[in-house]
C-alpha cells in the first residue's frame, strides 16, 4: 500500500463528519483527496465554493490555491453527510475553523502528508513528498524548482517575510527578529528555532529568494518597502544596492547614513564599503556630504592620505584641512565631518599639543550622549595620540571609554582594535601577560566579525608574534616577517602599530639573523612610509640602536649626528634632571640611544649614572626602555666598582621582567649584560633569588648568556673595544683620536689582539669578529 493509499484508508474510517487537510503545496493534497473521493464514492469539487446542491451525501472540496477566504454557508456543509476538505494555510474558512475549534470538526496539518523518515523515497533531509520524484543533482531540475518555489510560495509574502526568509537560508537560524518566517515544508521548528536542514534546499531557496526581491525591484513601487525590509533585518548594504539598482539614490544615501554611514566600513567590510560608493553617481559622490567623506574614509584605509585631503578640501574648502580650524569655537563644520577629521589626525603627520586636545575634548562636549559611534571614534583617536606621547595610563582610561562606545553600537571589529590597542599599550609598558589577555579578548572580538578582513587578522598576527618573541619565542615573530610583511606594511595601519613593527622586526633580525638583514628590514618600512616625517625619524633612530646592537657604535653615532634634533651629543652629556623632564617621544627616543651610546663608550664618565636614574624618573619613557636604562645603571655602577649596588639594580630588574613575562629587552641589552653576568659574585646573587634565577635560565635558552669573543679570546677591554673600531672601518689614526692614545700604542694593542686571534692582519680580524658575533 502507498503512503497515499494508507493516507486515504485512514480519513475514509475516520468517523469525524468533518475533516480539514491543511498543507503546503507539494504534500499530495489533491492526490489524496481524489483517492478518498474514489473510495467513498463521494462528490469531488475543486471550485472556490462547494456545490449546494448534489446527488451524492459524501463532499470531498480540493480549494484552490490563492481563494482567499472562503465563504462557505453553514447549511450547505450540514446537507452533506459526510465532508472531507483540503486547503493551503493561506486559506480561511471561518465556519469551518469554528467547527474545528468546538470539536465538531477534525484538522490534519502538514505533519500528516509528510513522509516519514523510513520511508525509502524520502529525499534531501525532508519528508515534503514533492522531492521524492525530484532529482535535485540535475541542473536543469534545479532551475525548474527554484521558478516552483517562487510561484507557489514566495509571490504572496510580504517584504519583511521574504527577507527573513533570506536571513533563515543565508544562516541566521536562530536571529530573534526572525518572527516573519512563514511556514515552509522543509522548515523544522525545534525549541523555538527554525531552521532548514538541508544544504541543497537552503541554496535553493537563497535563489528562489533573491530572484523573487530582484523580481519585486523592477516595481518602483516595490523597491523601497523591500529596502526598508532588508535594512531593518540588518542587510543594510543588500538594501542600498537595491535601491541604487532602480536609480533611487536620495533614499540609497539615507539608508547608507542610518547603517553608520562613513563608519559603515566596520560593519560590513571594505570591499562591500567599496560597491556601495561605486554604486553612486558622480555628481551625488561629489556633492553629498556622508559621500564625500566615506570616500574620503575609503582612501585613509587605502593609505591615500593624500587622496583623502584632496576630496574634503574640494567639498569643504582649504580651511577644512586644518584641524584647529575645523575644532575652533563656532566652525561651520557638522558634527559628522569633525567626527571623521579627528580620525583623519590619526594618518597624519601632526603633533597634538596640549590645546589641540582642549578644542577635541570640546567637540566631545557636542556629541550626543545616544551616538556610540561617534563617541567611540573620538575615544579610539584620542587614545592613539595618548599612545605617541607615552601617556599610557590616559591611553588605557580612553581605550576603556572606547570599549564601552563601541560595544553598545554592536560592531565587533571596532571593539577588536581596542583591544589591540590596550595589548600594544601593555606591551609597550613592558607587561607582557596582561598584553596576552587583551590579545586574547581581541580575538574573540575578531571571530564575530561577519567578513573577511585580512589585513585585521595580519595585525593580531604581529603582536601575538611580538607576544611570543617577550615571551623567548622568536620564530613566530620571524615567520611573520618573512610570510607577511609586504602585504601587512601595504595595507592600512595605524602609525603608533607601524612603530611598534619596526621596532619588534629590526630586533628579532638583529639578533637571531644579522645587522645588515635588520637595516635592510628598516629600508623596506622607508619605502612603505616615505610620506611621514615623524615614522622616516623613527626608523632613523632604530637603525642607530640596530648598529649599536650589531657593534658598529662608530656607524650609529654618526647616524644619530646627522638627525636633525636639539637632542644631540652635547645636550645629552650636559643634561641631567632634564633627562626626566622630556614629553616629546621623538625627543625621548634620541636621547635613549645617544645615552646608550655615551654608556657603551664612556662608562667611568662621572655623574653618568645619575643621568641614567634622570632618565629612569621620565614618566615618559617605556616600560621596555625602563628595563635597558636598569641594565645601562647596573652596568655603569659595575665599572665604576660599586658592585654591590649593581647586584640590587639588576634583581629589580630581574624581578620585574618576572612579573610582567618580559625578556626581549634583555636579549637587546645582551653587550652589557654579557659583561654583568660574567662576573661571578654577581651572577651568584642573582642565582639565590628565585626569580631572577628563572629569568637567566629563559636568557641562556635564548642565547643571551653566549660566551663573547672577549671572554673566548682572552681580549682585554681596550683590545675588544679596538676590534669593534675595526670591524667599523675605523682607521689607526682616528682609533687614535677616540680612545685618546698614540698611534703607537694602537699598533701595539692590534698586534696582541691579531696573535690572541689567531690572525695575519686586520682584514682576517674583521672576518673573524663578525663571525662570532
Amino acid at each position: 500500500m502507498s503512503h497515499i493509499e494508507r493516507l486515504a484508508e485512514q480519513i475514509c474510517t475516520s468517523p469525524a463528519g468533518v475533516i480539514i487537510v491543511t498543507a503546503f503545496a507539494g504534500m499530495g493534497k489533491s492526490l489524496l483527496l481524489k483517492t478518498v473521493a474514489r473510495r467513498l464514492h463521494a462528490h469531488y469539487c475543486d471550485s472556490t465554493e462547494p456545490p449546494a446542491v448534489v446527488a451524492k451525501r459524501v463532499l470531498v472540496w480540493d480549494i484552490p490555491a490563492g481563494s482567499g477566504v472562503v465563504a462557505c454557508e453553514p447549511d450547505v456543509l450540514r446537507s452533506f453527510d459526510r465532508v472531507v476538505i483540503a486547503r493551503r494555510h493561506d486559506v480561511e474558512i471561518p465556519y469551518v475553523t469554528r467547527m474545528a475549534l468546538y470539536g465538531e470538526a477534525v484538522s490534519f496539518g502538514d505533519d500528516f502528508l509528510r513522509l516519514p523518515p523510513d520511508v525509502a523515497e524520502r529525499r534531501y533531509q525532508s519528508g515534503w513528498p514533492l522531492l521524492a520524484g525530484l532529482d535535485l543533482d540535475d541542473e536543469a531540475t534545479r532551475d525548474r524548482f527554484v521558478s516552483y518555489l517562487g510561484f507557489e510560495f514566495l509571490r504572496d509574502l510580504k517584504p519583511e517575510q521574504l527577507v527573513a526568509c533570506r536571513s533563515l537560508c543565508d544562516g541566521a537560524a536562530s536571529d530573534p527578529t526572525l518572527n516573519a518566517i512563514p511556514p515552509m515544508p522543509f522548515w523544522e521548528v525545534e525549541g523555538g528555532r527554525t531552521t532548514c536542514p538541508s544544504p541543497i534546499l537552503r541554496d535553493l531557496m537563497l535563489k528562489a529568494v533573491d530572484a523573487e526581491i530582484e523580481r519585486r525591484l523592477q516595481f518602483d513601487d516595490a523597491a523601497p518597502l523591500i529596502a526598508e525590509a532588508l535594512h531593518q533585518a540588518g542587510q543594510s548594504a543588500r538594501a542600498i544596492r537595491a535601491l541604487q539598482s532602480v536609480g533611487l539614490e536620495e533614499p540609497a544615501v539615507r539608508l547608507f547614513t542610518e547603517a553608520g554611514g562613513v563608519l559603515h566600513i566596520h560593519s560590513e567590510g571594505p570591499e562591500a564599503y567599496g560597491e556601495i560608493l561605486a554604486g553612486f553617481g558622480p555628481e551625488i559622490a561629489a556633492s553629498h556630504e556622508t559621500l564625500v567623506l566615506s570616500n574620503a574614509m575609503r582612501a585613509l584605509k587605502q593609505g591615500q592620505t593624500g587622496t583623502a585631503r584632496k576630496l574634503i578640501a574640494d567639498r569643504f574648502g582649504r580651511q577644512s584641512t586644518d584641524p584647529m580650524a575645523v575644532f575652533a569655537r563656532g566652525a561651520p563644520y557638522s558634527i559628522t565631518f569633525k567626527g571623521f577629521r579627528l580620525v583623519m589626525m590619526i594618518y597624519e603627520d601632526i603633533v597634538i599639543t596640549e590645546a589641540m586636545f582642549e578644542r577635541l575634548y570640546d567637540y566631545l562636549n557636542e556629541l550626543p550622549l545616544d551616538a556610540a559611534l561617534l563617541r567611540g571614534s573620538f575615544y579610539n583617536a584620542i587614545l592613539e595620540f595618548y599612545i605617541r606621547q607615552r601617556r599610557f595610563n590616559e591611553a588605557d582610561m580612553a581605550a576603556l571609554q572606547a570599549l564601552s562606545s563601541y560595544r553598545a553600537a554592536g560592531i565587533p571589529l571596532l571593539v577588536f582594535y581596542v583591544c589591540m590597542h590596550r595589548a600594544v599599550i601593555r606591551l609597550l609598558s613592558g607587561d607582557a601577560l596582561t598584553a596576552r589577555e587583551h590579545l586574547a579578548e581581541a580575538e574573540r572580538y575578531f571571530a564575530a566579525v561577519t567578513f573577511d578582513s585580512p589585513a585585521d587578522e595580519r595585525i593580531w598576527r604581529l603582536v601575538s608574534a611580538c607576544i611570543a618573541y617577550e615571551d623567548g619565542h622568536p620564530h613566530v615573530l620571524i615567520a611573520f616577517i618573512n610570510d607577511a610583511f609586504d602585504k601587512f606594511a601595504q595595507s592600512e595601519t595605524w602609525p603608533s602599530l607601524v612603530e611598534f613593527a619596526l621596532h619588534y622586526g629590526s630586533q628579532a633580525l638583529s639578533e637571531h639573523f644579522s645587522t645588515i638583514s635588520a637595516l635592510g628590514f628598516l629600508d623596506r618600512w622607508r619605502l612603505h612610509q616615505s610620506h611621514s616625517r615623524h615614522l622616516r625619524f623613527m626608523i632613523e633612530i632604530r637603525a642607530a640602536l640596530v648598529m649599536q646592537n650589531g657593534n658598529r657604535w662608530n656607524d650609529a653615532a654618526a647616524t644619530l649626528s646627522a638627525m636633525q634634533s636639539r637632542i644631540n651629543r652635547t645636550w645629552v652629556e650636559a643634561a641631567v634632571d632634564e633627562l626626566s623632564r622630556l614629553s616629546m617621544r621623538d625627543e625621548i627616543e634620541v636621547a635613549f640611544a645617544w645615552l646608550r651610546q655615551v654608556v657603551h663608550e664612556r662608562p667611568e664618565r662621572p655623574y653618568l649614572d645619575r643621568q641614567i636614574n634622570a632618565m629612569i624618573a621620565n614618566e615618559r619613557i617605556t616600560g621596555r626602555q625602563r628595563r635597558a636604562l636598569q641594565i645601562w645603571l647596573a652596568y655603569v655602577l659595575k665599572r665604576t666598582g660599586r658592585l654591590t649596588e649593581a647586584r640590587a639594580v639588576l634583581q629589580r630588574m630581574f624581578d620585574g621582567a618576572g612579573r610582567t613575562g618580559t625578556i626581549a629587552p634583555l636579549q637587546e641589552e645582551r653587550r652589557f649584560l654579557q659583561e654583568l653576568m660574567g662576573d661571578g659574585r654577581i651572577e651568584s646573587f642573582l642565582y639565590a633569588a628565585g626569580p631572577a634565577r628563572r629569568i637567566m635560565r629563559r636568557l641562556s635558552e635564548t642565547r643571551v648568556r653566549g660566551r663573547t669573543i672577549e671572554q673566548e679570546s682572552g681580549l682585554s677591554r681596550r683590545e675588544a673595544r679596538i676590534l669593534l673600531l675595526l670591524c667599523e672601518g675605523a682607521s689607526n689614526k682616528f682609533i687614535a683620536l677616540r680612545l685618546g692614545i698614540s698611534e703607537s700604542t694602537v699598533k701595539f694593542h692590534l698586534t696582541n689582539l691579531y696573535r690572541k686571534l689567531g690572525c695575519g692582519g686586520r682584514r682576517e680580524a674583521i672576518a673573524v669578529a663578525r663571525a662570532r658575533s
